[in-house]
Parts: C-alpha cells; sequence; structure tokens
C-alpha cells in the first residue's frame, strides 16, 4: 500500500464522495446529515475547541433533534476525523496534531497543483475576472477580519478548481480548506501572511490566464508549500492553540 493510501485526509475525501451521492439523489439534507453539517461547521469555524466533550443529549436539545440522528452524524464526524471517541465517555473534539497539518497540505499540493494546470487549460474569461478580483483582496487584522480573510481564501481555492468544470474535484478541494480553515480557526493571525498570500494568488491566475498549465501548477504548489511552511511557523511559536504531537 503506498503512502498516500495511509494518509488520513483521504478518508474525508472518501465520505465526502458518498455525502454528495446521497445529496444528489435525495435533492436535500436529512435530519442526519443537517445535524452532521452543522457539528462539522462549529469544530471547523473553532466553535467547538480540540478536546471538547460533545454530548449526544446536550447536541440533541441545541440541534432540535432525536439523539439518533445525533449519534449517527457523530459517527461520521468519527470516520471524517473531526471527532473522537473514547470508551465509556463519550465523543470529543479531535485534536489537531502536527501529522494532520502535514498530511492536509500533501493532499492539497496534489489536488490544487493539477486544478490550476487544468484551470489554464479550460478557464472562461469570466473565472478569470472571479479569480482576479478574490486574489486581489488584502487581508486586514483583527477577528472579524480573520474571518473574512478564510471565506476570501476559500472561495479563491474553490473558483480555481470549479474552473476545472469537475464538479467532484471542487468538493474535495472544499473539505481540505476546512481542514486548514479549522487550524487557522485555533488562534493564527493572517495580517503577516497577506502580502505574500495576495501576490501567490495573483500569480496563479497569471500563469492561468496565460494557458500555462505547467507554470500553474508550479505556482499552486508553491504558494501551499509557502501557507504550510507558515503554518508551521505559528504552530513552532505558539500561536495555535491545541496542538498535539
Amino acid at each position: 500500500m503506498s503512502r498516500l493510501e495511509l494518509t488520513p485526509p483521504l478518508t474525508v475525501l472518501i465520505y465526502s464522495w458518498h455525502r454528495v451521492c446521497i445529496l444528489m439523489v435525495s435533492g436535500q439534507p436529512s435530519h442526519v446529515e443537517r445535524v452532521h453539517m452543522e457539528v462539522r461547521h462549529r469544530i471547523v469555524h473553532g466553535g467547538y475547541a480540540p478536546g471538547v466533550p460533545l454530548s449526544e443529549a446536550k447536541l440533541a436539545r441545541e440541534l432540535r433533534a432525536s439523539r439518533t440522528p445525533v449519534r449517527e452524524a457523530l459517527s461520521r464526524l468519527l470516520e471524517e476525523g473531526y471527532v473522537e471517541r473514547i470508551p465509556r465517555r463519550g465523543f470529543f473534539v479531535a485534536r489537531v496534531t502536527v501529522a494532520m497539518i502535514h498530511n492536509v497540505f500533501e493532499i492539497r499540493r496534489l489536488l490544487e497543483g493539477a486544478a490550476a494546470a487544468r484551470a489554464a487549460e479550460l478557464a472562461t474569461p469570466e473565472d478569470l475576472g472571479r479569480l482576479r478580483a478574490l486574489a486581489d483582496y488584502r487581508y486586514a487584522d483583527g477577528v472579524a477580519a480573520n474571518r473574512k480573510a478564510y471565506e476570501i481564501n476559500a472561495q479563491f481555492h474553490t473558483a480555481v478548481a470549479a474552473a476545472t468544470r469537475n464538479g467532484l474535484l471542487v468538493d474535495l478541494v472544499r473539505n481540505c480548506i476546512d481542514q486548514v480553515t479549522r487550524f487557522m480557526a485555533l488562534g493564527v493571525s493572517l495580517q503577516t501572511f497577506q502580502e505574500a498570500a495576495s501576490d501567490e494568488h495573483l500569480a496563479i491566475v497569471d500563469a492561468i490566464e496565460q494557458k500555462d498549465p505547467a507554470a500553474a501548477r508550479r505556482a499552486a504548489e508553491q504558494h501551499l508549500d509557502a501557507s504550510s511552511r507558515f503554518l508551521m511557523k505559528a504552530l513552532m511559536n505558539g500561536d495555535i492553540r491545541g496542538v498535539s504531537v
């Protein structure tokens, strides 16, 4: 078995495909899906910190659901790596580890390098206009500004994937970005990251506009390598809370 087959984020991506198929058939989320998406959103955006207990009864009251869909949603989140289960104690928000951060960026490098290369072949003028507008966004400090920065960053990366006209690729990229948003929500300020990130985004757009797949792939990979180094530096400086070795 190859190294990639062993990396934990692939489990998240596989179950993401399963959920996409369910929603495509049903047209709307089930009770389980609704609870799953809400709890996952709170974990991703820092509403539930690593190590926090997740009581089935309390979640059922808060989300106005019975305990059965709550239990099923927590089981899905366990499979995806967002929660942990301790025997005789129940579910807890999963800890963030250094290995998890490394693995997520490894997967993103593969997916988004390929996405940028394909986008260089297929992007329309409308795609390019949206990408350039998102790439030009300049970050600022503060909680509200950080939240906006996360949103714009996610929109940029998913827009690159969307330019490939491959819906599954968009979903996979979005799932990886959710993991990174979770890391960032644990205390990282993006102010020191803003100039480099914006310039790197623009380099990706330039390569896509020039219809140069190799250059687009290289620009995307270089950006993700720089982002990974930034996050690791923040970790070493103690800016990220609740991370385990």
